[in-house]
C-alpha cells in the first residue's frame, strides 16, 4: 500500500478536525451522505482484506437425498394412486362429479391393491351418504371392510358411517331406524305383529316419570310395566327368526336402553336429603339393570345370521350396544 492510499484510509476511517469545512457544507442531509460514503468505503477496504486473506471455494451442492424416505422407491401403489389423488382433491375443492368418477375409475380397477380400493370404497360411500342415498353408502362401507378388513382406518371409517346412516334413517329422538320401518320378506301375519309393536312402542316412549312427589313411584311403576309389555311384543315377533329376529330384539333392548336413562332425571328439592339420597341409590341400581338388559337384547339380536335385509338393525344394535356398554363401564 502507498503512503497515498494509507493517507486516504485515514482520512476515511478516522476522520480528524479537517473535516470540519466539509461538515459545515453540508448541514444534517449533507453530513449523513458523506457518512454513508464513508461507511462504504471502509466495507469495500475490509471486504478486499478479506479476501486476499482466505481463498474462496464454491460451497458444495446440498446433499437432499435423505429428505424423501421414499426417493427412488416404487411401490405398486405407483401406477393407481395418481387418479386416487386427483379425486381425493376434487372431493376437497367440492367437485363431487370428479371425485366420484375417480374414486369409481379406482375401484374398478383391475391392478387396484386391496387398501387403495378399500379408501376409494370408503370415500364414495361418504359421497353417498352426503346425497341420502343411505342403503349404497353402507353397501359401499361394508365393501370398504371386505376388501381392507385388518385396517384399522377402514373399520373406524366404516363403523362411523353405517352410525350415521342408521341415525338419518331415524326420526326425533327414537333408536335406531324410524318407527313404522318394515320388514323386508316377513310373513304377513309378522308383519302385521311388527306393526303393532312399533304403534305400542310410539306410546310408551311418550311415558315419563313425573318428578313430583305425589306421583313419582306410579309414574315410575308404570313405565317399567309398560316397557315389559311391548318388550314381549317385540320377543314374539323375534321368535320368527330373520330380519324380524334382529329387529324384534333391538326393539327391546332400545326400549330397556331408554329407561334405564329415563330413570336418571333430578328429584324434587322438597324431599327430605336422607330420602333422597336413597331413592337415587335405588334408581341408579335399577337403571343398571335395564342397561343389562339392553345390552342382552342388543346381542341377541347380532348373534343371528347375518342377511342384507337385517343390515340396518344390525348396525343400529352395534352401535347402542357400544353405548350401553360405555356406561356399565362407568358404573
Amino acid at each position: 500500500m502507498t503512503k497515498r492510499d494509507a493517507n486516504v484510509m485515514t482520512v476515511r476511517c478516522r476522520p480528524d478536525e479537517n473535516d470540519a469545512p466539509a461538515r459545515a457544507r453540508f448541514p444534517f442531509g449533507g453530513r449523513l451522505a458523506r457518512a454513508g460514503v464513508v461507511a462504504l468505503l471502509v466495507l469495500a477496504a475490509c471486504d478486499d482484506a478479506e479476501q486476499r486473506r482466505v481463498p474462496t471455494e464454491p460451497a458444495p451442492a446440498a446433499d437432499r437425498s435423505a429428505a424423501d424416505p421414499a426417493a427412488g422407491i416404487a411401490t405398486e401403489l405407483d401406477g393407481v394412486s395418481p387418479a386416487f389423488g386427483d379425486a381425493v382433491l376434487a372431493e376437497l375443492t367440492g367437485d363431487e362429479a370428479a371425485a366420484r368418477a375417480g374414486f369409481e375409475k379406482v375401484l374398478a380397477g383391475a391392478d387396484t391393491p386391496s387398501p387403495l380400493a378399500a379408501r376409494a370404497a370408503l370415500h364414495l360411500a361418504q359421497l353417498e351418504l352426503r346425497a341420502g342415498r343411505t342403503g349404497h353408502a353402507r353397501d359401499l362401507a361394508l365393501r370398504a371392510a371386505a376388501l381392507a378388513p385388518n385396517d384399522p382406518v377402514i373399520y373406524e371409517g366404516g363403523a362411523q358411517i353405517r352410525a350415521t346412516a342408521v341415525a338419518e334413517s331415524a326420526s326425533g329422538d327414537i333408536r335406531g331406524p324410524r318407527l313404522g320401518t318394515p320388514l323386508p320378506g316377513v310373513d304377513p301375519a309378522v308383519a302385521d305383529a311388527f306393526a303393532a309393536a312399533e304403534k305400542a312402542f310410539g306410546r310408551v316412549h311418550r311415558l315419563r316419570p313425573r318428578p313430583i312427589i305425589e306421583a313419582l313411584s306410579t309414574s315410575i311403576r308404570a313405565k317399567e310395566d309398560a316397557t315389559e309389555a311391548v318388550v314381549a311384543q317385540y320377543r314374539a315377533v323375534a321368535e320368527h327368526g330373520g330380519v324380524a329376529l334382529v329387529a324384534g330384539h333391538y326393539r327391546a333392548g332400545s326400549l330397556y336402553h331408554d329407561l334405564a336413562l329415563g330413570l336418571l332425571f333430578e328429584l324434587p328439592p322438597e324431599l327430605d336429603p336422607n330420602v333422597a339420597a336413597g331413592l337415587r341409590r335405588t334408581l341408579r341400581r335399577r337403571a343398571l339393570l335395564y342397561l343389562e338388559r339392553a345390552a342382552a337384547e342388543y346381542r341377541l339380536a347380532l348373534g343371528a345370521v347375518p342377511i342384507k335385509e337385517a343390515e340396518l338393525w344390525r348396525i343400529a344394535a352395534e352401535t347402542d350396544l357400544r353405548a350401553a356398554q360405555d356406561l356399565l363401564g362407568e358404573k
